[in-house]
């Protein structure tokens, strides 16, 4: 098994529904206290090398979160290039997802050589920004190659409008009305278009439909001070906030999206508005990428920001990676981990009582293939970082 661990989903049905919903985690959660004791150096190193999923996104978090702790200044380019970076993880894992488990879920054959052209993306834009440097250090060097980051959000650009929207990324991002949605799904021949007409056609866009909750901002102070309390462990493997259980995802990140708004009012947060979440999240990301590396060529050499008031031997790190919000607490005493915590998206999305837990409970069980694959659908429109195995009694 991965470091990562994994999920076990239990569907017990009762007649032709489901009585209940159990999610069980084998994520090894007290994983980080392998970090007490060791030099912050040396964790920086470790973190991308244990969590092969996101592994940018659990480096950038980490770094944040060890800077802040030891009180450095931070470089606004390099720490805007590491950002660059997530955004490009992102976008290859929307593409993942697209490309493989969409295909599968249309009856598409997969195109492995395109989806074997994503492994290159990162390693191109870590050596775009940095050249053979290290990366996501306490003191980085940057080295921009403006040209190479350019041609990777043109890879980017170029699969989008190819395999999943089959117009430019931008001017998928600018549809904003049911109607040309609907013209978009019955005149595309790309994965995306065909599987969620077929989800349209088969009226199964408002499957897993059990509401939305999304996860608020939460002021770092009130996030650190939450993960300082003895009872952190339990917050950590099942967390809430003032009570509450919450999801973090591109649908969050995507709801002010007119066109998103559209979808709500029609099909709830079913599957046909977390899917399209995805994409919209995905067609936004090589603009936003060109303007920040138009913003990072042009930000003054060796710019600093100063840490907050607040931070001084803690620090929180905090960056929204592919499936959502991801947060890193580092507490260090003269340069060595005393205290280490990993909040992942996983266990907002994933909660016992979360948004998954309620999205099954609602799926029809008559048939128990049918429900299998409806289920399989949902949780991969939630998208867990980790594999999962499902089980229906």
């Amino acid at each position: 098994m991965s470091v990562e661990g994994g999920l076990r989903i239990e569907l017990h049905r009762q007649e032709d529904s489901i009585d209940q919903v159990r999610i069980l985690s084998t994520r090894p959660l007290q994983l980080t206290r392998l970090f007490e004791g060791k030099p912050v150096e040396e964790l920086l190193r470790m973190i991308p090398m244990l969590y092969s999923v996101c592994a940018t996104a659990q480096a950038c978090a980490s770094v944040q979160a060890c800077r802040q702790a030891l009180r450095l200044d931070t470089d606004r380019q390099a720490a805007l290039a590491e950002q660059m970076l997530v955004t490009v993880e992102t976008a290859r894992e929307h593409l993942w997802r697209i490309l493989i488990d969409w295909s599968g879920f249309a009856g598409i054959p997969i195109d492995r050589p395109l989806v074997a052209s994503l492994s290159i993306l990162i390693p191109r834009a870590k050596q775009a920004c940095f050249g053979n440097g290290d990366l996501f250090t306490l003191k980085p060097v940057l080295q921009l190659d403006q040209k190479s980051f350019a041609s990777i959000i043109e890879q980017i650009a170029n699969i989008g409008t190819h395999a999943v929207f089959g117009i430019q990324p931008s001017a998928w991002y600018a549809m904003d009305s049911m109607g040309s949605f609907n013209r978009w799904l019955d005149e595309g021949a790309t994965i995306a278009s065909q599987l969620l007409r077929q989800l349209r056609d088969r009226e199964l866009g408002h499957l897993g439909d059990g509401g939305s909750f999304l996860l608020p901002d939460i002021a770092p102070q009130a996030m650190s001070q939450r993960l300082a309390r003895a009872d952190a462990d339990r917050f950590i493997a099942a967390p809430d906030w003032e009570g509450n259980t919450y999801e973090t995802n591109p649908l969050a990140r995507q709801a002010s999206h007119p066109l998103l708004q559209h979808l709500n009012r029609h099909f709830g947060s079913g599957l046909m508005t977390r899917m399209v979440a995805r994409l919209l999240e995905l067609a936004s990301i090589p603009d936003q990428l060109s303007a920040q590396l138009v913003g990072l060529a042009g930000e003054q050499v060796g710019a600093k920001e100063k840490p907050s008031a607040e931070s001084g031997q803690q620090g929180l790190g905090e960056v929204e990676a592919a499936r959502g919000r991801l947060i890193h607490r580092a507490v260090q005493q003269d340069g060595v981990i005393t205290s280490y915590q990993i909040l992942a998206p996983t266990e907002w999305n994933f909660h016992p009582q979360g948004v998954v837990a309620r999205g099954l409970q609602g799926l029809p069980a008559e048939n128990e293939s049918l429900l299998k694959h409806q289920a399989d659908l949902f949780i991969n429109a939630v998208d867990p970082c980790v594999g999962y195995q499902l089980e229906i009694a």
